[in-house]
């Protein structure tokens, strides 16, 4: 890719990754453990595709979406959010990495696998083998670095992410090589074949994920709706127990100087035993100003308390004091002895709302004394004694004090939930007219909420509204979830599906490159010599037609070679020996071939060589080619040295097509062996002439063997020493009907290489010639 496009490239590859990430966040019960993880198979098909550059692309798209997620629910950066997020990135990257290098190296490419097993390797190192890794890397980065929530345990979180990062680079990585694969290499019809079979397996699995999870949210806000309905149920038995408590209390006390800290302490301690919502119950009895001293005076010896003291003025000069004597358990909240509930504007109004009411009243949500930090309140129980205990029907109510329940809302929520048994369930709670919460369970809650349910809690005249939300962990460790189960199948049910589409395709495939490999090996067959692997004669009218045709190709020479006295290797060392020589010989000269020059094997010792250019380089050619035909070689164990003949014809001065040129430079060829072999010879139209002549003689000569036109003439011999005949000198002689009579030179040379010279020597054998002695001094010869 050109450098100018290389870095709109990867953050393009980035942005798709982040965005194919967000959009299939939604497919789990994790934020960040995702069961159907397709951006990892995006990331892998482009580095398969166009090389290791494009992994900074995935790192940076990979980081982006585990930025972007926490800030989803926080809206801030967190440090440990975005460590947790570059630890992850760099384990997608070395995932992406190893996988591509393992698939290259095994030649393991899920549309060309070089073997059967290709496609189980692809899988093997794509998904189930590479993915561990990022499963490790992320598992251990959401449990040790980011306070992630929806976690359903280290092993079952790992497993989920390994099996989502398997399913994109299994199923995904496939569809983007499909569609990013050059047209050389795969035609429009296979492509939008393929990738439809692949797109609709991954739709196929996706859809099925998404009527599962529609399934098991509807199963899962119907347990929630209950669980909510028996949180609700405990809230109130928690509410109604603190106000029978306070009631019990009430009846142990009826005046500021009769109380008993022993009984009082044994109560408390016995109420938190079953009721752990309870910080603190105090006694807080009503005092008269000019009682202030004994008060406090009798206090301290009954508390054993040397400093306690009353602390704040009451805001209005009519009102007595009502402060905190008694307090349990008192080490924890010590810091409440003494404190005047009439000294503060809104202690007062709930006072005076209880005496009015005569019943308890809670207070709005306030920082106790004893708990600064912590959202709580009061319930105030007053406590009344008859003011005639002679006549209890006629007798006035006399307001003695107050029993203080003291309450912090996460202590009485949690023994609720804990009561109940119901976790990972968070609260928000709202005081009645009021748009921000006082309490949540929570810093933060999710973003994503799937399940949310409202209701009210009335405390002794408070009414709160409670927004209960199911957490991810609810959603993860409910015993109804069994997602990861029914993913888990899912993810391999896409496997097989994908492993099913690319074997048939990859089927296909062999038996297509199996035809075009035989169609290819057939086509060369037709144009190459099986013996030595050059082109044929087919093949050399192929670029005799192409070279005519070519108006670049202004001229070529054909060069007709023939190996001489070749007939003698096969009869004499074997066809085999021969066999070899001619593979040794096609070998030696098609090595040493030149730019512009194509050599041809035409049959048996015979090959023609295409030389572009004029004549004078076809001679310089042959020339050359004589000295290589003569390099020895080693064959069978036999040293060998050829010579050649050439025959050399040149377009177009001698021929307009292959058969002419053919014929010309073999008449040429035939001119070099007279010469006496080893040579070449270009042709001229004498040649031509020379040859219609000699294959008329040829013909005539046949003719003559038959008519008994060839005539024996006999020389006799006589001895030098004696003068007596002593020997016959045959001599033949060809009475030709138009030539006339024709001497031996003219016709024995052609009877030799045409081989008539065989039947011609059984013709002369069979005329008979007859020895009649007339005497010792004459001989008489007959001629029959």
């Amino acid at each position: 890719m050109r450098n100018s496009l290389y870095l709109p490239a990867l953050i393009l590859l980035a942005l798709v990754y982040a965005g194919a990430g967000i959009l299939v966040a939604g497919t789990g019960l994790h934020d960040q453990i995702i069961p159907l993880w397709i951006p990892a198979g995006i990331g892998l098909a482009m580095v398969i595709r166009f090389g290791p550059s494009f992994l900074p692309g995935v790192f940076l798209g990979n980081l982006l979406f585990n930025i972007w997620l926490p800030l989803s629910w926080q809206q801030i950066f967190v440090p440990e959010a975005v460590f947790a997020a570059i630890l992850i990135a760099s384990g997608a990257t070395l995932q992406t990495a190893l996988a591509a290098y393992l698939i290259k190296k095994n030649h393991a490419h899920p549309l060309r696998p070089q073997s059967g097993r290709g496609l189980v390797k692809f899988i093997l190192f794509a998904g189930f083998l590479t993915c561990t890794l990022n499963a490790s890397v992320g598992t251990l980065s959401v449990h040790m670095v980011a306070d992630s929530q929806g976690s359903a345990g280290f092993l079952n979180d790992w497993i989920s992410w390994w099996m989502g990062d398997a399913f994109g680079a299994i199923l995904v990585t496939p569809l983007l090589l499909v569609l990013l694969e050059p047209k050389a290499q795969l035609n429009t019809k296979l492509r939008l074949r393929l990738s439809a079979q692949l797109a609709l397996v991954i739709l196929a699995v996706l859809i099925i994920n998404k009527i599962f999870l529609s399934h098991l949210d509807q199963q899962l806000r119907r347990s929630f709706e209950q669980d909510v309905k028996v949180l609700d149920a405990q809230v109130q038995a928690v509410v109604q127990q603190n106000l029978a408590d306070l009631a019990r209390l009430g009846k142990e006390f009826s005046g500021p100087l009769d109380a008993n800290p022993d009984v009082f302490r044994d109560m408390v301690a016995d109420i938190q035993q079953y009721n752990p919502s309870v910080r603190a119950y105090s006694w807080d009895p009503v005092v008269a100003r000019d009682d202030l001293d004994e008060f406090e005076a009798v206090t301290r010896k009954l508390l054993s308390e040397p400093e306690y003291r009353v602390y704040g003025e009451s805001l209005r000069p009519e009102d007595p004091l009502i402060p905190v004597q008694m307090v349990e358990p008192r080490d924890a909240n010590r810091a409440a002895l003494g404190f005047n509930l009439l000294s503060i504007e809104d202690r007062r109004r709930w006072v005076v709302q209880a005496q009015e009411q005569g019943q308890p009243v809670a207070t709005q949500i306030l920082n106790l004394t004893q708990a600064p930090d912590e959202p709580g309140m009061l319930i105030l129980h007053p406590v009344y004694v008859l003011s005639d205990q002679q006549n209890p029907l006629m007798g006035n109510m006399l307001l003695t004090g107050f029993v203080v329940g003291v309450f912090t809302v996460d202590k009485m929520f949690s023994a609720a939930l804990e009561l109940s048994g119901i976790e990972h369930i968070n609260f928000k709670l709202f005081e009645a007219d009021s748009e921000s919460p006082f309490f949540t369970t929570t810093a933060a809650l999710a973003a994503r909420s799937l399940l949310n349910k409202q209701f009210q809690v009335t405390i002794a005249q408070q009414t709160w509204d409670v927004y209960a939300e199911a957490g991810p962990d609810y959603l993860s460790m409910h015993p109804a979830s069994n997602a990861q189960l029914m993913q888990t199948l899912l993810v391999l049910v896409g496997c097989m599906g994908a492993m099913l589409v690319l074997s048939m395709h990859d089927r296909e495939r062999l038996l297509m490159d199996l035809v075009t490999r035989q169609t290819r090996t057939l086509a060369h067959q037709a144009r190459h010599d099986v013996l030595t692997g050059l082109p044929n004669r087919y093949m050399l009218m192929e670029q005799v037609s192409q070279r005519i045709h070519d108006v670049s190709e202004h001229s070529f020479s054909l060069l007709f070679i023939d190996l001489d006295r070749f007939k003698m290797i096969n009869d004499s060392l074997g066809h085999q020996v021969g066999d070899n020589l001619l593979k040794g010989m096609a070998n030696n000269l098609g090595r040493r071939l030149v730019n512009g020059c194509e050599l041809f094997r035409t049959g048996g010792d015979e090959f023609i060589l295409l030389v572009s250019g004029d004549a004078s380089r076809a001679e310089q050619e042959a020339e050359r080619f004589l000295n290589l035909c003569t390099i020895p070689l080693q064959i069978d164990g036999h040293k060998l040295q050829m010579t050649a003949s050439i025959g050399i014809s040149h377009f177009p001065e001698h021929g307009q097509d292959l058969d002419t040129l053919i014929k010309h430079a073999d008449t040429a060829m035939y001119k070099a062996k007279a010469q006496g072999k080893n040579c070449y010879e270009l042709y001229s139209s004498q040649l031509t002439a020379q040859a219609v002549l000699s294959f008329q003689l040829e013909q005539d000569l046949r003719i003559a063997l038959n008519t008994r036109q060839l005539l024996l003439h006999y020389q006799p011999q006589f001895s030098l020493k004696t003068g007596d005949l002593c020997g016959l000198e045959v001599l033949v002689r060809w009475q030709h009907p138009e030539k006339g009579m024709m001497p031996p030179g003219e016709f024995i040379p052609l009877a030799e290489e045409t081989n008539l010279i065989v039947p011609l020597g059984c013709r002369s054998s069979s005329w008979r010639v007859s020895r009649y002695w007339c005497g010792r001094s004459r001989v008489k010869w007959c001629h029959l």
